[in-house]
């Protein structure tokens, strides 16, 4: 199953997401200048509804909106967080993990 995780940056948490474009194959085709809502699903079952947009001249970042924003939120997601984002043929999910210290050593959780 196709996947990206990221280390959430900054910009990914307060503007949008900058998607990695080795992934964007596997996302909802786009013409570009446009946003594309699609749902995605996450660890407790909850749908969100992303928006994927491209620029039209071909940029090479393609980012998340929209419902991006929702879930970040939600979640409490800051720089330093990490993001995991699958794609199932047309079933998306995403997981967030958390970088915490457990008897002296480090792990990510996403029990946060």
């Amino acid at each position: 199953m196709p996947s990206f995780s990221k280390i959430l940056c900054d910009t990914d948490v307060k503007k949008q997401m900058a998607v990695n474009s080795d992934f964007v194959g596997h996302l909802p085709e786009s013409r570009g200048g446009e946003t594309v809502t699609f749902p995605v699903v996450d660890g407790s079952g909850t749908t969100w509804q992303f928006g994927y947009y491209v620029r039209r001249d071909g940029h090479p970042k393609p980012v998340f909106q929209g419902g991006w924003h929702d879930y970040r939120r939600d979640r409490g997601l800051k720089a330093g967080d990490k993001i995991t984002f699958w794609a199932d043929g047309g079933n998306y999910s995403i997981q967030a993990e958390r970088k915490i210290k457990l008897l002296g050593k480090e792990m990510w959780t996403s029990d946060f």
